[in-house]
């Protein structure tokens, strides 16, 4: 997630769950949070799809929310990311365009909320 809410997905999409499940467990507090940086290259994703790459983040265990940050927007571009492993994230980039993106490398920030 990019801290911004789905606004071109319906409402009911995963995006937007996704969006109001992290914003209310912010509104209740977290026991605990893990972060880490990483600056990452996607190359070429084609239209209507997406690249994925994993991340390391010490502690970090499947059904923690997390939160991806880039350091400079990308149009035609959504970034997310889930634990999908013991300490492992996997960091999406999603092109919702009818054309190919190659976005350019980018630092993202990852948080990982307990």
């Amino acid at each position: 997630m990019n801290n911004r809410p789905p606004l071109t997905e319906d409402s009911g999409s995963p995006g937007w769950q996704n969006w109001f499940n992290q914003v209310f467990a912010c509104l209740n507090g977290w026991r605990s949070s893990f972060r880490t940086s990483v600056i990452y290259a996607f190359g070429a994703i084609p239209a209507q799809s997406q690249a994925s790459t994993t991340v390391a983040v010490n502690k970090a265990r499947p059904g923690d929310s997390v939160l991806v940050t880039p350091a400079a927007d990308t149009p035609g571009i959504s970034y997310s990311g889930v634990v999908t492993a013991n300490d492992t994230v996997t960091l999406y980039a999603k092109n919702f365009t009818a054309g190919a993106i190659t976005p350019a490398s980018t630092t993202f920030r990852i948080i990982v909320l307990q």
